[in-house]
């Protein structure tokens, strides 16, 4: 029985390579690590060790399975991280539970598939000259498109997107381009790096998509830790995904606590970090 269990999906079965630094790092250190694809029936989760969850990939294209592994796997070990902390961050109506505790968010105008919204009503009445149409429930790019006042094809994609869910306007940020997003990386409560990312990044493993290491500036640093205190219980990693408004004021984007890429490779100690915080999570 391994100590701890690696949870990934069926495109990256040995893990992303940044993900496998921390599984090395644990190794290094006496413990055992496996992997195993979280949709294959035939692992034994109960003799899994601990199990902490990274490239798990294709969660969004099979939600409700997910979900249920996630009650399957949590009655008999351990997840990290918890499965109540991912089923609220599964859905991106965090970002307004985020709001609501006064943590600074990308402006967003929330639609249910029973309402009936106009993508050209919402942008006229936020004067957004463009806008990003997105899923409540996604990963990456996937059905994400952005759009401008008059774009012939906007309602029909917000439409397409209301037959499975919710989805959600957003106004399309230019900063992106101009200083990108930055993503903060948080192990074991506490903060260890930041790296670059590129707008609108496609899914891929680290240094793949334009990835860079950053050093976070003292505005971002803050906004990111309000974010991090909103959470109330024991956690493993976290990633915050922050951009900047027209103002140029730091603002959170993802909050990011399923299955985060965390650029381990990209800071110096950063493997170490994350087994540490691994190692400290088997005190009760």
């Amino acid at each position: 029985m391994p100590d701890y269990t690696f949870a990934t999906y069926a495109d990256l079965p040995d893990l992303d390579p940044d993900d496998r630094l921390g599984a090395d790092e644990l190794e290094r250190r006496g413990y055992s690590v496996a992997t195993a694809v979280w949709t294959d029936e035939n692992v034994d989760w109960f003799s899994a060790g601990a199990v902490i969850i990274r490239s798990t990939w294709d969660y969004h294209q099979r939600f409700d399975e997910f979900m249920r592994w996630l009650d399957r796997v949590g009655a008999v070990t351990q997840i990290w991280n918890p499965p109540k902390i991912i089923k609220h961050n599964a859905v991106k109506t965090y970002l307004r539970d985020l709001e609501a505790r006064g943590v600074p968010v990308v402006p967003t105008e929330w639609v249910e598939p029973a309402t009936r919204s106009e993508v050209a009503e919402i942008m006229a009445r936020r004067r957004w000259l463009k806008a990003v149409i997105k899923p409540v429930v996604g990963l990456a790019t996937a059905g994400v498109r952005v759009v401008e006042a008059g774009d012939r094809g906007a309602q029909a994609h917000l439409e397409s997107l209301l037959q499975t869910g919710a989805a959600m306007v957003q106004p399309f940020l230019e900063s992106v381009h101009t200083y990108g997003e930055r993503a903060l990386v948080y192990l074991g409560g506490k903060y260890s790096h930041a790296a670059s990312k590129e707008a609108f990044q496609r899914l891929a493993v680290v240094g793949g998509a334009g990835e860079a290491a950053v050093v976070a500036t003292p505005q971002e640093r803050a906004v990111a830790d309000k974010a991090i205190a909103t959470l109330d219980s024991r956690w493993l990693f976290a990633r915050v995904d922050v951009v900047r408004d027209d103002s140029g004021n730091p603002i959170v984007m993802e909050f990011e606590l399923i299955e985060p890429t965390l650029f381990l490779s990209l800071a110096d100690g950063a493997p170490q970090r994350f087994a540490d915080a691994v190692i400290a999570l088997r005190d009760p």
